[in-house]
């Protein structure tokens, strides 16, 4: 398991055309249809590092690997059972999560938002009554620690949210463990949490015993040259 997480800054106009033609073009049409360029920025990279890490990992050069989507939408690599993985990304950050077993990783930037109503119609009653705190920074830290974590879980579970996030309940106890609990039965899924920065909240759940600690911190500049040489010596190898 290997955790992996991009730092976000502007790319130019010119650079994002480049990069475009190194990618297929079913991404490439999805792009074109964002309006904010920073959701464009995002997406992108998130592409390239998963298609960078397949490459390390498992030495599949780019124009051979493909991608599919179970009946849930939740993408996979074809022809490669043991390798899972899951992106997320949120503010100036994108993440992603390898494995050879499910795995779901989210991201959230902390922002003001109205929490109280989306809790109470998401939320368990159990995991209300732990955001409420009376103090609205400490209640909007948890709000996203829960919403993180319950989204880390859908997410492994690969059925995204045709599982109703009010159908479990994340459990934290006094030590600080972390149970997913359905019917009250506790589920064997692992959670972690991470701090990435200040106002972001990160969690990871797997089916694994363990989880990594660290997450590996990619350069944005570094990973997109990278991976235009790695395309481009690709091209050169197959002409």
């Amino acid at each position: 398991m290997e955790i992996y997480a991009v730092k976000i800054s502007d790319v130019s106009e010119e650079k994002l055309d480049n990069i475009y033609l190194l990618i297929d073009s079913e991404k490439r049409c999805k792009l074109e249809k964002f309006i904010n360029k920073k959701d464009k920025v995002r997406t992108l990279i998130g592409e390239i590092l998963i298609r960078t890490i397949i490459f390390e990992v498992l030495s599949i050069r780019n124009k051979y690997i493909t991608f599919d989507k179970n009946q849930y939408g939740k993408p996979y690599l074809k022809g490669q059972p043991k390798f899972n993985f899951n992106i997320s990304h949120s503010g100036d950050f994108v993440v992603c999560a390898i494995d050879d077993i499910p795995i779901g990783i989210d991201i959230e930037k902390v922002k003001y938002i109205e929490y109280e109503e989306i809790a109470q119609s998401f939320f368990s009653v159990s995991e209300f009554n732990y955001i409420v705190k009376k103090d609205l920074d400490v209640e909007l830290s948890k709000f996203y620690e829960i919403w993180t974590l319950k989204e880390s879980y859908v997410k492994c579970c690969g059925q995204g949210l045709s599982i109703p996030l009010k159908s479990f309940s994340i459990n934290i106890d006094q030590y600080e463990n972390i149970k997913v609990i359905i019917n009250n039965e506790h589920k064997e899924h692992v959670f972690k949490r991470f701090d990435i920065g200040v106002g972001y909240k990160i969690a990871v759940c797997s089916e694994n015993k363990e989880i990594s600690n660290n997450i590996i911190m990619i350069d944005q500049n570094s990973l997109i040259n990278n991976y235009s040489k790695f395309d481009f010596e690709e091209e050169e190898l197959y002409q």
